[in-house]
């Protein structure tokens, strides 16, 4: 896909890009509303610095690999479309995986149990009282 005239990027590329971005949209949405916690322990560290931390740490974590991954595509371009998809495929899987071990089901379990809301649940899991 050609961007800014003659530099062209993967569509594999833009979709890793749009997942993370939608990835981390839904993870300060969620968080501002109380419905979930940053499982993950880095991410989570820089959250409690603040937004633009968290943001910016996010960005760079995903804008860099993009940019290996589009360095490589000059010389292997097969290569960098299968690690790409791979990425990609494992993001999603990882995503899935954790959001719903992390959030899901302690509000499950609460409901079930009659131990509080979720908002109560998520807040002690995050260690915000």
């Amino acid at each position: 896909m050609r961007i800014m005239g003659s530099v062209t990027v993967m569509r594999e590329s833009l979709v890793l890009g749009s997942v993370c971005l939608a990835d981390l949209l839904a993870t300060l949405l969620l968080i501002r509303r109380s419905y979930a916690y940053e499982g993950n322990p880095l991410m989570a560290y820089y959250l409690g610095i603040g937004i633009g931390a968290f943001v910016l740490v996010k960005l760079v974590l995903v804008v860099f690999p993009i940019f290996v991954l589009e360095w490589t595509k000059q010389y292997r371009p097969q290569l960098a479309r299968r690690v790409a998809r791979l990425v990609i495929l494992a993001y999603v899987a990882l995503y899935l995986l954790l959001s719903v071990g992390a959030n899901v089901r302690p509000i499950v379990a609460a409901r079930l149990t009659g131990e509080g809301s979720c908002h109560v649940v998520l807040a002690e899991q995050s260690g915000r009282d």
